[in-house]
């Protein structure tokens, strides 16, 4: 087991040593060899939003730090199986006493979302909510009435579009990775309204021996985090304190997240939007008392579907092949054309009858060459074995091994349905690339 220390204040931080990692909460570098430091732009972030932040939801949000300081700085390699980590995770908050009770809650959330083995321990004397900035260049929350994840990808840009479309006037949540940045001013300028966009980045920096984590699959906890900060401190400001929306825009194949084949663990990179874990982030949410309220209308939409039925269409095929799927796109700054996520979005296009104008690597342009190397065909074959077997039973055996799903069997057969018909979309698209029989 490894544990993970952390706090804002570096002599309360114990000394790093072999199972130990020390942690400087919101600091802006490791203050001395073995140790870590994480979250210093954030708290810029925080203060440009003009007006005290919810103090409950700052303290989640510090909770979201320490977890990718673990997630981080514990390679993965080195667990006993390759996969698994075991952490214990401590964590200096303002306020811990609403946490203490509920902390099984989030050790049983990160569990499912990351795979590992989770344990906090909370104690008082933690960062307390910054000093609003009251000059420069501000986040205003004024005139906003929710707000919305946006990644700069096709399906948080669809969202975007269609709750502006509705009159909702939403605060767009980024992460304002290197790169990522530059995608969403893209996006933003093609919107029809002028709203505000809460960016920022978590900035794990460590002098440790081993190297960090590349999976980082509790990244998108910071995202939920992030938006739950800023959607609570707008809840705050009214006097009624009725909970805000934060909407997470994700098609319902990808939200599900079911594992393409029997040997894999999982077939995207996070289960962030699985409705199971999403039932889990409201139901810590209800217990503190953050008052923001998770909502993905695209649960029971495929990502086709969800193309189609875009209520500023013509506005979006103006610069949807702007969008971003690919997870791999930052290593070449070209969309690989042949991982899951590419996949499901060329799907996409097709299942619309829209034009796919996106480019892609020329190694997974042409998904028919990809069948002749063993290096480059992985997730393909994944796709085309799972789409030969998307029979009923199949299916029903199948897309629960992603996560539980309800118990009610009304509810569990439109997820049901929702997989299969966002497969085949996938299956279609094969077909019409000559790789299926």
């Amino acid at each position: 087991m490894i544990e993970i220390v952390c706090h804002h204040e570096v002599a309360q931080l114990p000394l790093g040593r072999s199972g130990k990692i020390p942690v400087l909460m919101y600091g802006a570098s490791p203050p001395r060899q073995g140790t870590g430091s994480i979250g210093r732009p954030v708290v810029a972030a925080v203060r440009r939003l003009g007006v005290p932040a919810h103090a409950v939801a700052f303290d989640f949000l510090t909770i979201a730090m320490a977890v990718t300081a673990a997630d981080t700085f514990v390679n993965r390699a080195k667990a006993s199986d390759g996969w698994a980590r075991e952490f214990r995770v401590s964590v200096s908050l303002d306020n811990p006493a609403p946490w203490v009770s509920i902390k099984h809650l989030l050790e049983k959330a990160l569990n499912f979302l990351s795979g590992d083995t989770w344990n906090f321990q909370f104690s008082g004397g933690g960062p307390t909510i910054p000093e609003p900035q009251i000059r420069g260049r501000l986040t205003s929350l004024d005139g906003h009435d929710c707000a919305s994840l946006f990644s700069g990808g096709l399906d948080s840009s669809i969202g975007a579009l269609d709750l502006l479309s509705k009159g909702r006037r939403p605060v767009l949540i980024s992460h304002a990775y290197r790169g990522d940045s530059d995608k969403q001013a893209v996006i933003r300028s093609y919107l029809p309204s002028d709203i505000s966009q809460f960016s920022a980045i978590a900035n794990p920096v460590s002098k440790l021996d081993e190297s960090n984590d590349v999976q980082m699959r509790t990244r998108s906890f910071n995202f939920i985090a992030y938006g739950a900060l800023v959607a609570a401190t707008m809840a705050k400001r009214e006097a009624a304190m009725r909970p805000v929306d934060l909407f997470v825009p994700e098609n319902g194949l990808i939200a599900l997240n079911p594992p393409l084949t029997f040997r894999r663990i999982g077939s995207l990179s996070t289960r962030t939007t699985h409705p199971y874990f999403l039932a889990l982030i409201e139901e810590i949410f209800a217990a503190v008392k953050i008052p923001v309220r998770i909502m993905n209308p695209y649960s029971l939409k495929t990502k086709g579907e969800m193309i189609l039925g875009c209520s500023d269409r013509d506005n979006l095929l103006r610069f949807a092949a702007r969008t971003v799927s690919c997870g791999k796109w930052k290593r070449t700054n070209i969309q690989c054309g042949k991982c899951v996520p590419c996949l499901i979005r060329r799907a996409s296009f097709h299942a619309a009858g829209v034009k796919d104008e996106t480019k892609y690597s020329p190694l997974g342009t042409d998904l028919t060459a990809l069948l002749d190397s063993n290096a480059l065909k992985d997730d393909l074959m994944a796709m085309i074995l799972a789409s030969n077997r998307l029979s009923t039973t199949q299916v029903r055996r199948w897309i629960p091994n992603s996560g539980p799903l309800p118990s009610t069997r009304i509810e569990r057969d439109k997820l049901l349905q929702v997989a299969t018909r966002g497969m085949n979309e996938v299956k279609s698209y094969l077909h019409s690339q000559r790789l299926l029989g």
